[in-house]
């Protein structure tokens, strides 16, 4: 069950967007959810996603009473709002460290956030709290491009090379599947024409984990990872994109190299980056 939400927000229409998406989504999974809308600030600032790019001569206190008042809209620019349990929280701190701040003391169960497409330089600098934020592997990451606009979730298509998959990690998509009667697509991107001997092994542990939930298997030839799941998410109108974005394996495919396409700039559909709950794992621990 989804019980806590947590969107982190700077009030840019891309934010807004994405907090929009998440009110209408928890709305559909869990009506009880208690959502938490995070702004993190820095002062001075000069430039960065997620941040306000203040001028250096506004006092900290100017940019609070700001920030207090960009709150004070969210009802009124979104009134879904006022139908949830909900709390706003500023800080000044980076992101990513606002995030996993909030995620170690709190029960995050999901972190929405929107992003922008970018490319060449750019692609460098913007969205790159998305990335950090997925890379610290707090809590499972939903990630809302700037142009997508709030759909059932119809289809789920889960890219993964089959490795490092366990049943908790797959529990977000679970209730997905069951808040929208979804139809699960189990995608497999390989430069080779057959499965490995190791990866077919994976791919029947898969199948335990999903038992008793309707999905399918593609399994498709393209040298470029991040180039067949788009191909395949237009193809077959996916709705949701769920990765597991390991350290190496996949998560270096998609995410590890600054000089290539990143499925988080370039999705056109909302994605999930499955991970296990740190806070969870440091109390099991």
């Amino acid at each position: 069950m989804i019980k806590q939400i947590l969107v982190p927000t700077d009030f840019s229409d891309c934010a807004i967007n994405a907090l929009e998406y998440a009110l209408k989504f928890a709305k559909q999974i869990n009506p009880q959810a208690e959502i938490t809308i995070l702004n993190a600030y820095t002062v001075p600032l000069a430039y960065t996603d997620f941040h306000f790019a203040y001028d250096v001569g506004e006092s900290e206190e100017d940019i609070k009473k700001f920030i207090d008042s960009e709150f004070n809209k969210l009802e009124g620019k979104l009134p879904l709002l006022k139908e949830f349990e909900y709390e706003t929280i500023k800080t000044e701190n980076y992101v990513k460290d606002a995030v996993e701040e909030y995620s170690l003391e709190n029960p995050v169960d999901l972190i929405i956030m929107g992003t922008k497409g970018a490319s060449g330089v750019d692609e460098v600098i913007l969205g790159t709290n998305a990335h950090r934020v997925i890379k610290a592997e707090l809590a499972p990451v939903l990630v809302i491009p700037e142009d997508a606009q709030y759909e059932d979730i119809k289809n789920i298509a889960l890219s993964s090379d089959y490795k490092g998959i366990m049943s908790e990690l797959l529990d977000p998509v679970k209730a997905i599947r069951q808040a929208y009667a979804s139809k699960i697509h189990l995608i497999h991107v390989s430069q080779e024409p057959m499965l490995a001997q190791d990866k077919a092994e994976e791919a029947k542990n898969l199948e335990m984990h999903l038992k008793g939930l309707p999905h399918q298997y593609h399994f498709m030839v393209n040298k470029n990872v991040e180039e067949g799941i788009d191909e395949f998410a237009e193809t077959n109108k996916i709705d949701l994109l769920v990765v597991l974005p390991r350290k190496k394996g996949l998560f270096e495919s998609l995410f590890g190299k600054s000089e290539s396409k990143s499925l988080i700039f370039h999705t056109k559909v909302p994605l999930l980056a499955l991970s296990p709950n740190k806070r969870k794992v440091i109390e099991a621990d």
